[in-house]
């Protein structure tokens, strides 16, 4: 082997893909896109260290081997670029022709055992070359054939993506890769065409340089790194490079005279070095700059964490104050407007909006957009994100009718009057419910980008669900009251005590359940739905016949236990709206004649065991019924009733809920 100051190009461009590609691996191990493009670099590698060492072979055999281990890399290139190109644009109809590619490139291999695809070789500055025969023109152009379609594949995928960043990022690759095919150039010395020197390594170190910055600037191969720090080292690696082989050559004959044929173990050994130092530099960096990247990108995993707490808010106020507050602080917008479809109005109203920034103009509460504004439609078509940018950059390069650049156009300036950048619908069973608008970010070189789009999309779709869960609750609502007016009205009917019974009890409950405030928030809707199970408590009166119910006279026993069966009798009444109704409600009528003591009906619960519905009950119905003229007995004063509460309290009812009664009556409130 003759190393000469010539082999260290081809050699140094092997070295730097072998890094990246490994680079790139160990970030993306499971990643099909991670694996095919480190397979390409591979191919890349075997090619340059291929060339290096045929280049460098004394006999014409040794540099036939190499030859032909230079092209079984060589071979590969095509396949390993098509499939990255595939799965780098996401084109999976075209997947299924991966396999296809690969059998041709298996196919490409049989060339090399033919005695008329290398023939030879010759002398040149750089030292041995190959001289190939007439089946390598056949090989040229079976291999030139996935790497057209793989070109062809980068184009498809720029025209095709919606997004401005994804357009950007796919271009700049096409660019690249477009570039880095001129290294076919080191075919032409193979046809004993005169060249001052294989000039393929120069599209190969562009390809290896360009990749690192798209990994660093557009994140390609689903990588993030650090963008100034990286960049230094991708520009170290350069210079170390560029370093390496100038200081060879004009050290090559000292070293010579020093070491002599081993003289090229020392720019070898500097490579290695200065290769492997510069993959453990990344390494270091990546793992000391986690943390700042973490809190760069710490919103998405609020977005996502977000979502779930959507599904927990009580009420459509609550639910936008989170998306309002928690999208214009994590994503640092300086406008965040939700508009809500109201079937009031037949229309989407703003309710409310956040504006970070003192320039902006004020975008007034209320107004609305019609089920025919061009938005809305735009929106029900597409059923996509409209973004005001990208339909600017529609209108530049597509040729369109003159009547959709006017509809376009009328969009982006009710966008630009909304002071929307972008606006992300919210469906839900299909039915378009919020129109969310976002602004712009804070930083007026940060871009919103394709990551926050589907980050922003999997968030309307939580949204949208939260919206017809309130919805749907607020026709439950309507329902319930509506069967409760209808029980209400037959329990009235049949007793003329209970007539303003019930609403009295509700009236004394809700008095107590808002001293309880923080308890009932552990409630779903629990002040409302106090009031509801106190207004039905006594709805399984409606089964007791009106002999026992009206009668003037004591009651027996045995009538008694009859009257005792009225909470069980409600339950039952109840039961088939259960599921509007909830438990808590349930719970209040079947408990509420349950003693603090575990001495009442119809369970004997005591204490705690007790929902907090039916103790409320109990001393609020209690209250009303010692207020009221019976049959069988006169009213009490109302001194003489809190008396009756103080007596059996911790017996019959709960002493935290008579210490209420009692600061409502000391107050007048009762």
């Amino acid at each position: 082997m003759d190393i000469t100051i010539f082999h260290l190009p081809s050699f140094l461009t092997g070295l730097g893909t072998l890094f990246l590609g490994l680079f790139v691996l160990s970030q993306n191990r499971s990643s099909e896109l991670g694996r095919s493009f480190f397979m390409l670099c591979l191919s890349v590698v075997i090619w340059q260290f291929g060339n290096v060492l045929s280049w460098a072979s004394r006999s014409a055999y040794d540099t036939v081997f190499w030859g032909r281990v230079l092209y079984i890399g060589v071979s590969f290139i095509p396949s390993f670029y098509y499939h990255f190109s595939v799965e780098f644009n996401k084109i999976k109809k075209r997947e299924n022709l991966v396999p296809a590619i690969y059998l041709l490139s298996i196919f490409l291999l049989f060339f090399l055992l033919r005695k008329d695809f290398i023939i030879g070789s010759y002398a040149t500055r750089w030292g041995s070359h190959l001289v190939v025969g007439p089946s390598h023109k056949i090989y040229l152009l079976l291999w030139f054939t996935p790497l057209l379609l793989a070109i062809f594949n980068f184009n498809s995928g720029y025209r095709t993506t919606a997004y401005s960043f994804e357009r950007q990022r796919r271009k700049f690759l096409f660019v690249c890769y477009a570039i880095s095919a001129l290294a076919i150039v080191d075919f032409l010395p193979s046809y004993k065409i005169s060249v001052f020197f294989p000039l393929g390594f120069i599209p190969m170190m562009f390809f290896i340089a360009s990749t690192a910055y798209a990994i660093v600037r557009y994140r390609i191969l689903d990588i993030n790194v650090i963008l100034k720090r990286i960049s230094i080292i991708t520009f170290l690696a350069i210079a170390g490079a560029i370093f390496i082989y100038i200081a060879s050559f004009y050290l090559q004959p000292n070293l010579v005279k020093i070491w002599g044929e081993k003289w090229v173990f020392f720019p070898v050994s500097i490579s290695f070095l200065i290769g492997l130092s510069l993959f453990r530099l990344i390494t270091i960096v990546r793992e000391s700059e986690e943390q700042e990247l973490s809190k760069q990108f710490a919103y998405r995993y609020l977005l996502k964490r977000q979502a779930e707490r959507f599904s927990r808010v009580r009420n459509m106020k609550e639910l936008l104050s989170y998306l309002i507050r928690d999208l214009s602080s994590w994503v640092r917008l300086d406008y965040v407007g939700v508009m809500a479809w109201e079937d009031s109005t037949q229309g989407f109203v703003l309710l409310k909006d956040l504006t970070r920034t003192k320039n902006r103009k004020k975008i007034p509460i209320g107004i609305k957009l019609s089920q025919d504004h061009p938005i809305v439609v735009e929106i029900l078509k597409t059923r996509k994100p409209l973004v005001c940018s990208e339909l600017k950059y529609y209108l530049e390069i597509k040729a369109t009718s003159l009547e959709e650049m006017d509809f376009i156009t009328t969009i982006t300036d009710e966008m630009q009057h909304l002071g929307a950048e972008i606006t992300i619908p919210c469906f839900c069973e299909d039915k378009l419910l919020c129109l969310v608008n976002l602004g712009r970010k804070l930083t007026p070189a940060t871009a919103i980008t394709r990551d926050d789009l589907e980050l922003f999309l999997s968030l309307s779709s939580h949204v949208g669900r939260a919206i017809q869960g309130f919805r749907l609750k607020d026709e439950k609502i309507q329902l319930i009251v509506a069967s409760q007016n209808i029980l209400i009205t037959a329990i009235e009917a049949k007793d003329s005590y209970t007539r303003g019974h019930t609403d009295r009890v509700a009236e004394y409950a809700q008095l107590i359940g808002k001293r309880f405030e923080k308890l009932l928030r552990h409630y779903p809707n629990g002040l409302s739905n106090l009031k509801w199970a106190a207004q039905l408590h006594d709805v399984g009166k409606i089964g007791i016949p009106d002999t026992i119910l009206l009668k003037k006279e004591p009651l027996s026993l045995k009538e008694w236990d009859i009257i005792r069966e009225h909470p069980l009798n409600g339950l039952n009444i109840v039961t088939p709206m259960r599921e509007w109704l909830g438990d808590d409600i349930c719970a209040g009528i079947l408990h509420h004649h349950e003693n603090y003591d575990g001495t009442g009906y119809p369970t004997h619960q005591k204490k705690e065991e007790i929902h907090l519905f039916a103790r409320i009950i109990r001393v609020a119905d209690a209250f009303d019924a010692m207020i009221l003229d019976r049959p069988y007995r006169s009213s009490l004063a109302k001194e003489d009733i809190i008396a009756e509460l103080v007596k059996y309290k911790g017996t019959y009812f709960d002493p935290s809920i008579v210490n209420i009664m009692l600061q409502l009556y000391n107050n007048g409130e009762i």
